[in-house]
């Protein structure tokens, strides 16, 4: 499943009707711990061309939710980024990264090359190997 965060007062609810309007399965889940965190879902099978447009949607919704908290005077100076860690076991959780942080990483790479490269990390921290690097076997070459 692809997901997307929102951690908007409405949220993700433009976000919503899109993906239904698409006729595409979506699936709605308030993270148990972060309550104002709210992942939709969408499945992996999902064509890469539109999966490029639903980032796009992704991008200007939560873009729009941030700039109306602003001018509302609703939001903290600072804002809040991160990105979910999906576990082994199938929980996710989500690493708190700055804004400027997280700017300069999407600057280089795309959403899916961070995503693997967190993925990669986890798996790593959750299932160590003491082999030396130049002794392991590589699966790919991404």
């Amino acid at each position: 499943m692809y997901e997307f965060t929102f951690l908007t007062p409405d949220r993700g609810a433009g976000f919503i009707k899109r993906l239904e309007g698409l006729g595409l399965e979506v699936r709605v889940a308030e993270d148990p711990i972060a309550e104002e965190a709210t992942t939709i879902s969408i499945p992996d099978d999902t064509d890469e061309d539109l999966l490029d447009q639903i980032e796009e949607w992704y991008e200007e919704e939560t873009q729009a939710a941030e700039a109306e908290l602003f001018a509302s005077g609703e939001a903290d100076a600072e804002v809040s980024a991160g990105v979910w860690v999906q576990l082994g076991d199938g929980r996710s959780t989500f690493a708190e990264v700055s804004p400027s942080m997280m700017s300069r990483m999407l600057s280089v790479l795309s959403a899916d090359e961070l995503g693997d490269f967190v993925s990669r990390i986890a798996d790593a921290v959750e299932n160590p190997d003491a082999t030396p690097i130049c002794r392991r076997v590589r699966s790919d070459e991404s």
